[in-house]
């Protein structure tokens, strides 16, 4: 075997592992490693392996006596290993050559494959005589999946990004950069979780890692490495014009440097992003600024001018004056492009050189997204005193007042300041970005109503240029999601990200993203377009990793723990939601943190953990954050604490809110959940009445579960927990069949109980342990002793036959007792009995208490009308849980088809 690959993958690492097992199974072995010292000597790098000889031994006797040492008397194979094999001299490779053409010995060498192989070493493959192995890096994946194993905890996925493409997947490099992480205090673990901080500060044995790779270099090379470590990525012209064009090709023969051609244009830059960041803390601060304004000068051509990078390059020159203007240029830039700590550094060079109200501005969004809110509130008033027209009152009103309300929750104020700019006065543009942030103002202070009207004072259309901001799109989509008008929302939604694709760099842009990705999450998710819902919150998650760290990984992180919360897997969901409730902590400028503390809280519960979701659900209440959520967060707290009156009471009381404001999607939401915890009948007519004010089919499978809860026809619920299942709503199809499975015990069927059983508990199983109170309250099916005595026989490994044999049964008995089992323990195989024996709760006491239509915490009167709940009436009986399919012998027993 020929182990080939770059340096760094573990080439050597690996032919010592095999030569490990070789010596596990009591073979010889032995090792040696080829160096260019030893190259000159005949068999120099095997010295130590074969006999002393004298000096005066021909060649060809010095081969005969290595072959011998090597082969020996051919009892027992010997196998060989050989690191950095391209570097033995011309005897050692004919030895080997000839030990691997008789095969007296089994060879595992290693050569580079990025330096040249001698022809003997690539004879060996060419000529069959050994098998090419060739080493790549790790894939992402695999590199994501190798960090968090190394690291032992949740690692946040900008971290674990950020490793991956510094290292590029070679596990070598990966391990000195996390070494380098831990020396230098970049890596930092806090509340469980793991994140990278800062940029790389490069260690002195990362720095020796890398200046080994990169050999041995002349002036004239390092220079022009140099040149593209500071400068970043060249026109080759360019390059060429500030070093030397042999150094040039010379760095590219030796794949250091990479030219890639796109049509007539060729793009120059380094072949490995770590060697880049190693090689530029390398350049001296005083060749840096020189290196960094020529670089500028150099990009600076009339019609290719990038402000951002130009700015960027200024910023670290040597170059005494800057243009103010240029600077402002490129801080819009970098907001548009979420680099927000760039930004704050040129808007505020931009101020020093008098950059006015514009690099104000750009300082003030700057500080915004990075948490900064209230110094961002002081260079709001040195601002107001430098505007000049009516277009920055209104630019400069639209930032405060959000910053006001996401950073400090003052609503008021931000309503007061918005209403500040005249109208009348403001362009277009401009007036679309107050209407905007009134619009998303009033529905996150007041309701749905007010924010349409404020959204609709503005025209729609995705093609005119003089169309309405994406802000104002934002605001007007999150209103239709949660009044249920979801069509209406997703073409608002496609208009919005159209507008803000065009314009990334107006103000107030980073918000308009984030309200946009919810208010499209949020229409997917209450629509039960579950599989959509997956879909878009991976691609908002990726596209987010594309891009550089800020609010936006937190907020990409939680829209992949809302979408595994809806698909039914809680724990994937807490996973997710913890690094999102870690990075919010740190800043959180458009108040997301309690929506986040609100979803982990009921992750938390339908896991069956009450006490986190307790704590979780406790936060401030603001933002994106309504009242309803918190108190559905608290429902499912009480739930999983068997606290079921209370959690009732609590979603209703959500439902109420959610009704006032206009919100009929939240409030169907709402009343579901009493649904599941066991509450249908207070709750089954107003559902009914939402089914005419919500598009979708959701709330109408909302209305059937609910009136099939009242009415107790198992049938009914089984159906509904189909369409569930079919919408990808594996949780609520869960629920509905548990209720059934309840619901056929109640009526004597005890078989079709057993059927409904076992699919409960198989979609239970897909939802990573899942506990509400509809699967809590199943009856465990006992076994009878036979049908135990068959099962513990197939645990043991022991055939159908083997089994009749020793019970002496029938096969077809042993069959029948094996079908029946997999229904009552809701599996269909024999992989699946161990976990299955193992694992059968008990039931819970049901609670008897009757729910009271408003206590502890009365809705308000008109929705208490609206419900029309009758206190007398009790509570429906808790309903059971987990629906499931069972098959048995190879066929289906369940009778359902």
């Amino acid at each position: 075997m020929v182990v080939t690959g770059t340096a760094g993958l573990g080439k050597s690492r690996l032919a010592r592992e095999a030569l490990a097992q070789a010596e596990a199974c009591r073979r010889p072995t032995c090792w040696a490693a080829g160096t260019s010292a030893a190259q000159a000597i005949p068999l120099g790098a095997l010295a130590h392996l074969v006999p002393v000889s004298d000096t005066t031994s021909s060649l060809f006797t010095l081969l005969q006596r290595a072959v011998f040492a090597f082969t020996g008397d051919g009892q027992a194979r010997r196998f060989i290993g050989v690191d950095d094999a391209h570097l033995l001299d011309d005897l050692s490779m004919t030895l080997l050559h000839q030990i691997a053409l008789s095969g007296t010995a089994a060879l595992v060498l290693v050569v580079p494959s990025d330096s040249p192989i001698p022809a003997p070493i690539a004879a060996l493959w060419k000529d069959a005589l050994a098998d090419r192995l060739e080493l790549l890096p790790l894939s992402r994946a695999d590199t994501r999946r190798l960090v968090h194993a190394t690291l032992d905890g949740i690692v946040t996925a900008r971290t674990t990004e950020f490793l991956w493409r510094l290292s590029r997947g070679n596990p070598l490099y990966l391990r000195e950069l996390i070494e380098a992480g831990y020396a230098t205090g970049r890596l930092q673990v806090r509340d469980g979780v793991w994140r990278w901080e800062g940029g790389l500060a490069p260690t002195c044995r990362l720095t020796e890692v890398v200046r080994t790779h990169l050999g041995e270099l002349g002036t004239g090379e390092q220079a022009a490495l140099e040149i593209l470590a500071v400068g970043g990525p060249l026109p080759l012209d360019r390059l060429l014009t500030l070093a030397n064009p042999e150094a040039v090709t010379a760095l590219e023969r030796r794949g250091l440097i990479v030219v890639e051609r796109t049509g007539r244009t060729a793009q120059a830059r380094l072949a490995h992003p770590l060697h880049r960041e190693v090689v530029r803390a390398q350049v001296p601060e005083a060749a840096r600024g020189r290196l960094c304004r020529q670089v500028a000068e150099t990009c600076s051509a009339p019609g290719t001018v990038d402000p951002l990078r130009v700015s960027i390059l200024l910023l670290d020159s040597d170059k005494p004056q800057l243009d103010s203007d240029l600077l402002v240029a490129g801080a819009r830039q970098a907001l548009g492009r979420r680099q927000h700590g760039l930004a704050e550094r040129l808007a505020r060079t931009a101020i020093e050189g008098g950059g006015g109200f514009p690099a104000h501005l750009a300082l003030m969004e700057a500080l915004h997204w990075q948490g900064q809110t209230v110094e961002a509130e002081r260079v709001a008033t040195v601002a107001a005193t430098l505007v000049g027209c009516a277009d920055e009152a209104g630019d400069l009103a639209v930032v405060r007042a959000l910053n006001l309300l996401g950073g400090f929750g003052r609503g008021d104020t931000a309503a007061t300041v918005l209403q500040q700019p005249d109208a009348a006065a403001l362009s277009k543009p401009v007036r679309c970005d107050v209407l905007g942030a009134r619009s998303l103002l009033a529905f996150l202070t007041g309701g749905v109503a007010e924010a349409l009207e404020l959204a609709g004072t503005v025209g729609a259309g995705t093609d005119d240029p003089s169309a309405p901001g994406s802000l104002v799109a934002a605001a007007r989509a999150t209103a239709l999601a949660t009044a249920g008008r979801f069509d209406e929302a997703l073409t608002t939604i496609a208009s919005g990200w159209v507008t803000l694709e065009r314009c990334r760099t107006a103000t107030a842009a980073g918000w308009s993203r984030i309200v946009l990705a919810h208010a499209e999450l949020l229409a997917l998710e209450l629509s039960g377009r579950t599989r959509e819902l997956r879909r878009r919150a991976t691609q908002l998650y990726q596209d987010c990793l594309s891009g550089p760290e800020g609010v936006d990984d937190a907020v990409s992180v939680l829209h992949l723990g809302q979408a595994a919360l809806v698909a039914g897997q809680p724990r994937t969901a807490v996973r997710w939601l913890t690094e999102a409730s870690a990075c919010l902590d740190r800043f959180d400028p458009v108040g997301l943190r309690g929506l986040c503390a609100d979803h982990l809280a009921q992750a938390h519960a339908l896991t069956g953990d009450g006490s986190p979701a307790d704590e979780e659900s406790s936060e401030a209440d603001f933002g994106l954050r309504r009242g309803g959520h918190a108190l559905l967060a608290k429902a499912w707290s009480a739930a999983a604490q068997d606290k079921l009156v209370e959690a009732a009471d609590r979603a209703v009381l959500a439902a109420a809110e959610a009704a006032e404001l206009g919100e009929w999607a939240l409030e169907a939401r709402a009343l579901h959940v009493a649904v599941r915890i066991g509450y249908a009948r207070q709750v089954a007519d107003r559902l009914r009445a939402l089914v005419v004010k919500v598009d979708g089919p959701l709330v109408r499978a909302y209305a059937q579960h609910a009136e099939a809860a009242v009415t107790g026809v198992a049938a009914q619920l089984e159906e509904v927990a189909g369409r569930f299942e079919r919408m990808g709503l594996r949780i609520l199809a869960a629920d509905a069949a548990g209720q059934a499975a309840t619901a056929y015990e109640r009526a004597g069927d005890r078989r079709g109980a057993a059927v409904a059983t076992a699919r409960a508990r198989q979609l239970a199983r897909s939802c990573e342990t899942l506990r509400t109170p509809a699967l809590a309250g199943l009856v465990s099916p006992e076994l009878t002793s036979r049908e135990d005595e068959v099962a513990r026989l197939a645990l043991a490994g022991l055939t159908n036959q083997a089994i009749a044999e020793r019970l002496v049964l029938s096969r077809r008995t042993v069959e029948a007792h094996l079908a029946n089992v997999y229904a009552k323990l809701g599996i269909n195989s024999r992989i699946e009995l161990r976990a299955a024996l193992g694992r059968r709760p008990a039931a819970p006491v049901a609670a008897t208490e009757p729910c009271p239509a408003v206590a502890p915490h009365a809705p308000r009167p008109r929705y208490s009308q609206v419900l029309s709940t009758n206190p007398a009436a009790g509570r429906d009986r808790r309903l059971g849980t987990a629906s499931r399919e069972s098959r048995g012998a190879g066929r289906r027993n369940d009778g359902h088809g």
